[in-house]
């Protein structure tokens, strides 16, 4: 199944492993070989190899601000650095931008529906209609 919010989910699941008792560089690792399916699971794993052979890593996958900043935040746990409460705070940042796009995409919703009752069932009911009408022209034109 395809997740909605990649990035929500990459980090609920690297914060629940790191409370666990997991280092940082651990939980990419479980996270990526868990998950190896999704695009930003591979990715995440290609970046923590990268950055362990001391090279740097770019990829389009990461270009929005949100995915910057957990790579930054990331990186910190892997110099060492306490991460949860900045995984706490991009979690709640996380979580209300997913819920402000869920809300558009339901407000889309009932105008995204009309377009396959006015494609496919508008024109059957105006055959219906007008079924009976066209075939009294045609007969009354014959005659």
């Amino acid at each position: 199944m395809v997740c909605l919010a990649p990035p929500l989910q990459a980090l609920l699941e690297i914060r629940m492993l790191i409370e666990n008792g997991n280092s940082v560089s651990q939980a990419i690792r479980l996270y990526s070989q868990r998950n190896k399916e999704e695009s930003l699971a591979k990715e995440l794993g290609v970046w923590l190899f990268t950055q362990s052979a001391g090279k740097k890593y770019e990829n389009k996958i990461f270009n929005t601000f949100y995915r910057k900043k957990f790579l930054e935040i990331l990186n910190q746990g892997l110099k060492g650095e306490a991460i949860l409460p900045a995984l706490s705070d991009l979690e709640e940042d996380l979580v209300f931008i997913s819920q402000e796009d869920l809300e558009q995409h339901i407000q889309k919703l009932p105008l995204v529906s009309l377009i396959p009752l006015m494609l496919f069932e508008f024109p059957a009911f105006f055959l219906l209609l007008a079924g009976p009408l066209l075939l009294n022209l045609l007969y009354v034109l014959q005659n």
